[in-house]
């Protein structure tokens, strides 16, 4: 935005020639003066462009450097959760170590005991009809205790000797 102060119209210069008055403008001096000034609106209209552009280098520069920063932020973040990954990649190559191991045993296990495992199954079926049997006895006994000898076993005493 440049500021011009007006020249003077060439008539009206003639004009005060005729009267004998001197035009102003025409004084080398007043010339310089009026030159300089321009000259300063120009370099202040300048100086004010440039100042707002380097407000707008700086704004952006301060805003580059926040952005960096939270670059940083996150890289750092990223290598944290990249560790993490390292420490649990390495720990599932130790329990798959560990399984091949483990599987074996379990195999050898099996072949070994299974012999023993079916004969306690078939211990446990023995028992079973024992036991099956037993009860079914003791219902018995209990049931010929209330029919012949008026046994209630809600009213049974500890000192009751049936």
């Amino acid at each position: 935005m440049s500021r011009k102060i007006p020249q003077t119209d060439p008539e009206a210069v003639a004009a005060l020639r005729r009267r004998g008055i001197q035009d102003p403008g025409m004084d080398a001096t007043i010339a310089m003066s009026r030159d300089r000034r321009v000259k300063e609106l120009a370099n202040e209209d300048q100086r004010l462009q440039v100042s707002g552009l380097v407000g707008a280098v700086l704004h952006k520069d301060l805003e580059l450097s926040a952005i960096q920063k939270e670059i940083k932020v996150l890289e750092e973040g990223v290598q944290e959760y990249q560790d993490q990954v390292n420490l649990l990649l390495e720990k599932r190559h130790d329990i798959e170590k560990s399984m091949v191991t483990d599987q074996e045993w379990c195999a050898k296990f099996r072949v070994l005991i299974g012999p023993f495992e079916a004969k306690y199954e078939e211990c446990k079926a023995e028992v079973k009809v024992s036991f099956d049997y037993a009860k079914n006895k003791y219902h018995e006994s209990l049931q010929k205790l209330i029919d012949d000898f008026g046994f209630h076993p809600a009213f049974k005493r500890w000192f009751d000797e049936f």
